[in-house]
């Protein structure tokens, strides 16, 4: 099959895979291949100097391991995972005894398996290390690139569409906050891609500031920017945004200091959690909400983020300040 690749010299070529694994760019679903003179390596997309080849896929890491599994006469309790970095997360318990084939088929360092929800207002994941040292990764998305440790901060791959959106949108000149910044999963888009004269950032979690503070550094942000520990309803100053980030189920209980610190024409981007069957009213909601605290607000759009579980809705809607009573 005909994919995007890097035609590499036999002599560079480890270092050439390094730098595309790292990247995030290689493509692990075919297979490295060459030729008397070349190596080629390749890749999940188009980038410069990158050719066309024909690629062999590799054999399915679960038909792979379910093939080893039965040779050893073993049960593969194996269950669906995530990639985030050098790790994998299993959404439900694996059997140890084949965790190194995927360790070694999908060439990470690190293998968890959730063991509940995130808890708390910190929104601490629940994860159990059950290969590797554990530690720091780092998950390139979109030019951006975020360190955590998985075991001490959250972060959910199905929001790539949501966090990517931000760095189309121009914040040049703007004032931006950001209630429940986490590592910077919206904010380091707006700053690495924008100009706003402003960005403050706020968290409960001390973790996620630790990680903040070091991906600001790492994706060398130059912007002025202002960080605060705490809970956003009593830490962060008196001031007027000129676009406010909800990024967390329950911002409809910070709804007071968001308004508080809006102005006309002031949009807020909340995030919550809905049951299916209100997924296009919940919106109203907020709107009389707002309106009760003296703010008229309209809703100028509404999108479904994903799915979460049978019954509920991530919903992301923007709202816009149009009067204050």
């Amino acid at each position: 099959m005909e994919r995007s690749c890097i035609r590499s010299s036999k002599i560079s070529a480890d270092d050439a895979i390094k730098k595309f694994r790292a990247l995030g760019l290689l493509d692990t679903a075919y297979h490295i291949e060459q030729d008397e003179n070349y190596v080629y390596i390749p890749l999940i997309r188009h980038i410069g100097g990158s050719i066309n080849h024909d690629f062999k896929p590799r054999e399915d890491v679960f038909t792979g391991i379910e093939k080893d599994s039965e040779r050893r006469g073993l049960k593969n309790t194996g269950a669906p995972y995530i990639r985030l970095g050098n790790s994998i997360i299993f959404k439900s318990s694996i059997s140890r005894r084949i965790v190194y084939k995927y360790a070694s088929r999908l060439k990470v360092d690190n293998i968890y398996v959730e063991t509940g929800k995130i808890r708390g207002i910190k929104r601490e994941p629940s994860l159990k290390l059950i290969y590797g040292s554990g530690g720091e990764t780092i998950v390139r998305e979109s030019g951006v690139s975020y360190i955590m440790d998985l075991q001490k901060v959250m972060f959910s791959p199905g929001n790539i569409n949501t966090r990517s959106k931000m760095k189309f949108i121009d914040f040049t000149g703007m004032v931006i906050l950001d209630m429940f910044c986490g590592i910077g999963y919206f904010s380091l888009q707006i700053l690495k891609n924008s100009r706003p004269a402003r960005m403050v950032m706020c968290d409960i979690n001390p973790d996620s500031i630790h990680y903040l503070k070091k991906n600001l550094q790492v994706n060398r942000i130059k912007s002025k920017v202002d960080v605060y520990t705490g809970d956003s309803r009593s830490v962060l100053p008196v001031m007027q945004a000129d676009y406010i980030i909800m990024g967390n189920f329950n911002s409809i209980n910070f709804i007071v200091a968001a308004l508080l610190r809006s102005r006309i024409g002031t949009q807020i981007s909340m995030h919550y959690l809905t049951p299916t069957e209100s997924m296009n009213s919940t919106q109203d909601v907020i709107v009389d909400i707002a309106r009760k605290l003296g703010y008229v607000i309209e809703c100028i759009e509404n999108t479904k983020v994903k799915s979460v579980g049978p019954h509920y809705q991530h919903m992301n809607a923007i709202f816009k300040v149009s009067r204050i009573l």
